[in-house]
């Protein structure tokens, strides 16, 4: 934490990213794929179903760019969130993994839980609330 900004970071998150941009690629390959199919097809048999289809699937690629994109690539340097953006705190302490939570509800009903394996870390919920952050157990 550095004055108003928290800053995270963790192999999970971007395990994650990793992982969503390589399902948004491996999806657009493949529909990308069938759009062609079915363009080809379209093109041979002049039937509007192939023609409903290629436009479906084509759909379907945009998506998966988008989703490819967002996910992938804009938040890659997202790892940073603003004390103004949290609406609260949910503090949470799991004595079987000797770990603790602390869940952020942020704006926009966007969530984001961090996990701290150092009980010191736990002086984190207290700087949040510091901040004037409400605190929940």
């Amino acid at each position: 934490m550095e004055g108003d900004r928290i800053f995270i970071s963790g192999n999970q998150a971007g395990y994650v990213k990793v992982l969503h941009l390589i399902a948004a690629v491996f999806w657009v390959v493949f529909f990308s794929m069938q759009a062609q199919k079915h363009y080809k097809t379209y093109l041979i048999t002049q039937q509007l179903n192939q023609l409903l289809f290629t436009v479906l699937t084509a759909g379907i690629v945009l998506f998966w760019l988008y989703v490819g994109y967002t996910r992938g690539i804009m938040d890659a340097g997202k790892d940073e969130i603003h004390v103004k953006q949290i609406v609260k705190a949910q503090k949470k302490h799991d004595t079987s993994e000797k770990a603790s939570m602390v869940t952020l509800f942020l704006e926009g009903n966007r969530r984001k839980t961090l996990e701290f394996i150092h009980l010191d870390d736990l002086h984190f919920a207290d700087s949040l609330a510091g901040k004037g952050v409400p605190i929940v157990e």
